[in-house]
């Protein structure tokens, strides 16, 4: 029986989509309910103080997502590939077997660099917190060691989503804040502020959820589940060039999207952060659940494309931007009702200004708008062209941030505006060149339709 054929029902891609946006979404909700009372939760119990540094700690922890080297969403792309394929160039179980190999050696590499280069760094004078009262160097050692053991199970995420099962990654995000939840809720029992038993929690949270999954999908899928006799090099060679190329990609996005926390903290102090991140959460509520509706277009693109069918990723995608229209009405009305909003979640004011939350609302409308993009652009694997970007965009958003919030004399706004200008880049010339791929590739189809 072919490849095919064992995995056709899986990638019926056309009825899979919309059963897994469906569910998507409801556990994208779930999982953003759980985070909305984990807020009020955690800073209640860690302070304004205290939650400024570790909203900025999370900000450094989510690098560690990128220290794959991009294998992850290499192995996303080549294993969708395959599962399309009636003889693919290679078997999907190598292809795993091999990601979780290389992807093992790369982080006790990094684990072990990196977990001596925390001690040498003067954690608070980087993160502005020199009264947190704990011992910063600790609390960081202890969360970067632990998310690198947690880090290759992780790699489940990518498999489920060239399974076309992306409503399972949101599914893992529902246990993990109700874990996290929980385990807050216990500590506010104790009647203390302790950061590092949160980022003890935050650790053995991510570990339990991501194991469980890890066991669950090739205990399900024993075609695909790894093992050393399936590893090979010239596999894991593949993977890892593929890999290096999102993986500068992803360092770019990452210097655009996880810096603000960082900037702040060292321009305004942790209280400002605790400001910003908080109006960040409220409309990291919309976003999410309308990533949640589009990322399977990723993987159903590289499987749309691996069988030239040029035309249904055009269909998929005109029914991405009518929802995206919906999203930023919807958008448009959550900074209307921002205010009473968070009063009713939080119970208090954080001194919230008009001016940042319109700007915020202006900025999950261009991050919505360039997901949509870069899922289209990564299932095409068209890497080289969004290095190209990205890097302009690295390059430019740390500079144009600061010299708004300071020279300007913006504060936290100007921060905020630097990045949405940065974003504007990529919003203009991701549609233009999708377009242009889209449309070479029809013409060649066409070509040899005709030959």
């Amino acid at each position: 029986m072919s490849m095919k054929a064992r995995w056709g029902a899986l990638l019926d891609t056309n009825s899979n989509l919309k059963s897994s946006m469906t569910r998507a979404a409801l556990y994208k909700g779930i999982s953003i309910l759980l985070s909305l009372i984990y807020v009020p939760v955690v800073l209640n119990y860690l302070g304004d103080y205290k939650y400024g540094v570790w909203a900025t700690v999370l900000s450094v922890l989510s690098w560690i997502s990128y220290f794959d080297l991009g294998i992850g969403n290499g192995l996303r792309n080549r294993l969708s590939e395959a599962l399309a394929s009636d003889n693919p160039k290679v078997d999907a179980r190598t292809l795993v077997s091999s990601a979780y190999a290389i992807l093992t050696l790369v982080v006790a590499a990094i684990a072990t660099v990196c977990g001596l280069g925390i001690t040498l760094v003067d954690w608070s004078s980087l993160l502005s917190a020199w009264n947190v009262g704990e011992n910063l160097v600790c609390i960081m050692e202890i969360s970067f060691l632990g998310m690198c053991f947690s880090f290759v199970l992780m790699l489940c995420n990518n498999v489920y989503y060239a399974l076309q099962k992306a409503q399972i990654v949101n599914l893992m995000a529902v246990f993990q804040q109700a874990v996290m939840l929980l385990s807050v809720w216990m500590l506010t029992l104790t009647r203390t502020n302790d950061l590092t038993a949160v980022a003890i929690l935050y650790v053995i949270s991510n570990a339990l959820v991501y194991g469980g999954f890890t066991i669950v999908v090739f205990v399900k899928n024993r075609l695909i589940s790894p093992a050393l006799k399936f590893v090979d090099k010239n596999v894991a060679k593949d993977l890892g060039g593929l890999g290096l190329k999102f993986f500068i990609a992803q360092i770019a996005a990452l210097i655009l999207f996880t810096t603000d926390n960082l900037i702040i903290s060292n321009l305004f102090g942790p209280e400002q952060v605790t400001i910003y991140s908080t109006a960040n959460k409220v409309f990291t509520v919309i976003i999410s659940l309308f990533a949640a509706l589009v990322v399977p277009l990723w993987s159903k693109t590289t499987v749309d494309f691996a069988r030239g069918d040029i035309g249904e990723i055009k269909r998929t995608l005109g029914k991405m931007l009518k929802l995206f229209g919906f999203a930023a009405v919807g958008t448009a009305l959550l900074a209307v009702l921002f205010k009473p909003l968070v009063a009713l979640w939080l119970g208090r004011d954080l001194g919230f200004t008009w001016s940042l939350i319109l700007m915020m609302g202006f900025y999950a409308i261009i991050y919505m708008w360039n997901t949509i993009w870069s899922q289209i652009i990564n299932g095409l694997t068209l890497v080289n062209f969004m290095i190209s970007v990205a890097c302009v965009q690295a390059v430019v958003n740390i500079p144009l941030s600061i010299i708004f919030a300071t020279t300007c004399g913006l504060g936290i706004e100007g921060v905020l505006l630097g990045t949405i200008l940065t974003m504007m880049i990529s919003s203009v010339s991701y549609p233009i060149y999708t377009y242009r791929a889209l449309s070479r590739a029809e013409r060649y189809a066409g070509g040899i339709g005709k030959k």
